[in-house]
C-alpha cells in the first residue's frame, strides 16, 4: 500500500488550518477583495450609518468589510435633494434666503453634483440663495461627510453664473 509521507499530511493540515484561520479572522481589505464576509452598501441611510459608526455597522451586519456601490448612492442623493427628503441646509422651508421645500433641482455628472433653485425668481434672490447655500454647505461639511465622499465637487447654478465648490475627502467613493 502506498501511504503519503507524514510530512505531506502535516503540511496539508497546516495549510487547511491557516486557510480556516484566515477565513475566520480575515483582514477587512482581504475580505473585500475575496468577497468574504462582505456587505454591499447601496442605500443612502445605510451609508450614513456606516460613516457615523463603522465598527457598530460591521457588528450589526456581522461582517468584516463593506463594499460601497457609489453610483446608486449618488442617484439617491439627487433623488433625496429633489424631493426635499435631504436638504443639506439649502432647501429648508420658512427661513430667509433658503429655497422652499421641493424647489431644489439636483443632478450629477459623475462625481460632480449640480444644484439650482427653481423657486428663486429674481437675480438677487438666486444670488442670495447661492451665497447662503455655499456658506451652509461649507459650515456643515464635516456633518455631511457622505457628500464629500460621494462627490468631489458641487456646482450651484444661478441665472447668469455657476458657483463651484470643491469637496475634499481622503476616502472618495469611486
Amino acid at each position: 500500500m502506498n501511504r503519503p509521507p507524514l510530512t505531506i499530511i502535516v503540511a496539508a493540515a497546516l495549510v487547511a488550518l491557516l486557510v480556516t484561520i484566515f477565513l475566520v479572522w480575515c483582514p477587512p481589505d482581504a475580505c473585500r477583495v475575496l468577497n468574504i464576509q462582505t456587505y454591499t452598501i447601496s442605500k443612502l441611510d445605510e451609508y450614513q450609518q456606516f460613516l457615523i459608526d463603522e465598527p457598530a455597522f460591521l457588528l450589526r451586519h456581522h461582517v468584516r468589510a463593506v463594499r460601497v456601490d457609489c453610483p446608486p448612492l449618488r442617484d439617491a442623493v439627487v433623488a433625496a435633494l429633489t424631493t426635499g427628503r435631504l436638504t443639506l441646509g439649502v432647501g429648508s422651508p420658512n427661513q430667509e434666503n433658503r429655497a422652499p421645500l421641493n424647489s431644489i433641482e439636483a443632478w450629477h455628472q459623475g462625481r460632480l453634483l449640480h444644484l439650482s433653485n427653481r423657486a428663486a425668481g429674481s437675480d438677487q434672490e438666486q444670488e442670495a440663495w447661492a451665497v447662503n447655500s455655499r456658506a451652509i454647505i461649507a459650515k456643515h461639511a464635516e456633518q455631511e461627510l457622505f457628500l464629500s465622499r460621494l462627490f468631489g465637487g458641487l456646482m450651484l447654478h444661478t441665472a447668469h453664473k455657476q458657483i463651484p465648490i470643491v469637496l475634499f475627502s481622503d476616502q472618495p467613493c469611486i
